[in-house]
């Protein structure tokens, strides 16, 4: 029996809370089903070192609050892990793991941006790593780094939020600004969109809602008159007794509110322009845009035998400048000539900043 197999095996008994985990039993267990004899206590006593060490790099917040995460109880003689919901290996099945991503594929419409895609990538990588740990030596440290990992900004809020969207129920809450000295105001309207968004510097959770007036008795979401809250902005989530009667169109799609936008916020003032840009031939921005595109609306217009030129249908705001500035480099932007105006200022103002400075300062 490989010892990553073994590892495998005792940290699958030590989330049975019915089986007592010690050297008597847990060689009992490998020689009636693995066929396993003289499993010494030496190397039982090793196997939870390394299954320590394990857990250690798996859980180190926890580790470094609690101390080691295998523990030994006297008076029931046996090895137990210091909470349920740990585990040296997944504990899904990679049955199970398949089953996900073909529920996942069934269920496109939930994800945008191949977000789906990119979901299934990471079961996928799961997978895998499970498939080597059964095959080689535990490594003592993760072989695959999963990007944007961790808590999704605002999360605590989504169950109540998913409920009214399906409800259709109005509700009140409480916000505030960014800054430190923005004052909370209150909000009051029906919750009609989850979306998660990843700015690349965090990634967060926001809500897309139809506002109302205090006493309205009658309710027709508009694309055009919807809202959008980051849920880390939102204090606290009243509902509402008195719920007016809604009214919603069979062609009401709140995803339509961000068609026009090449990222999340947007102004009620802004139309979609034509924007055309310039990629030279020879430059790998033109290959990777082909494959994936920087917005639904993307077309070539035209080409020679040295470039070629791009249009897109975007409103025109900070992202869409931001984007531009970025890679300035490897896309020349044409028209209009205020988008052309804004990037120049913008990239003026970062060589500034570097501008008369010596090292060091």
């Amino acid at each position: 029996m490989h010892p990553s197999e073994r590892l495998r095996e005792i940290n699958g008994l030590l989330l049975q809370k019915s089986f007592q985990v010690n050297h008597i039993s847990v060689s009992a267990y490998l020689n009636e089903h693995f066929d396993v004899i003289n499993y010494a206590e030496r190397s039982f006593s090793r196997d939870l070192k390394d299954l320590k060490e394990l857990l250690q790099i798996r859980y180190p917040a926890l580790h470094d609050t609690e101390g080691e995460l295998i523990k030994f109880s006297r008076a029931q003689n046996r090895f137990y892990l210091i909470r349920d919901d740990i585990s040296v290996f997944p504990s899904i099945s990679d049955k199970e793991l398949s089953q996900i991503a073909s529920t996942i594929e069934q269920n496109k419409h939930l994800f945008s941006g191949g977000a789906g895609e990119g979901l299934v990538n990471k079961l996928r990588a799961i997978a895998m790593e499970n498939s080597m740990a059964r095959h080689h030596d535990m490594l003592t440290w993760s072989a695959i780094e999963l990007v944007k990992d961790g808590e999704r900004s605002g999360a605590n809020f989504m169950s109540i939020i998913l409920e009214n969207i399906y409800a259709k129920k109005v509700i009140a809450f409480t916000h505030r600004g960014l800054a430190s000295h923005s004052k909370q105001k209150q909000a009051l309207g029906l919750p009609v969109l989850l979306k998660e968004y990843n700015n690349g510097w965090y990634t967060g959770w926001y809500v897309l809602f139809q506002p109302m007036e205090p006493g309205e008795t009658q309710l027709k979401p508009d694309i055009n008159k919807l809202q959008l809250f980051a849920l880390d902005r939102i204090v606290q989530i009243t509902p509402v007794q008195e719920q007016p009667r809604v009214r919603i169109h069979p062609e009401f799609k709140p995803a339509d509110y961000f068609k026009n936008c090449l990222g999340l916020f947007r102004s009620k003032s802004l139309q979609a322009q034509s924007i055309h840009c310039q990629i030279d031939k020879d430059n790998w921005m033109l290959n990777y845009i082909e494959k994936y595109p920087i917005h639904a609306s993307q077309e070539i217009i035209s080409e020679n035998e040295s470039s070629v030129r791009i249009q897109l249908k975007l409103e025109i705001d900070q992202e869409v400048e931001n984007f531009f500035i970025r890679f300035a480099q490897e896309i020349r932007v044409l028209e209009p000539e205020i988008l052309v105006e804004q990037i120049k200022s913008g990239l003026e103002k970062g060589i500034g900043n570097y501008k008369n400075t010596s090292a060091g300062n």
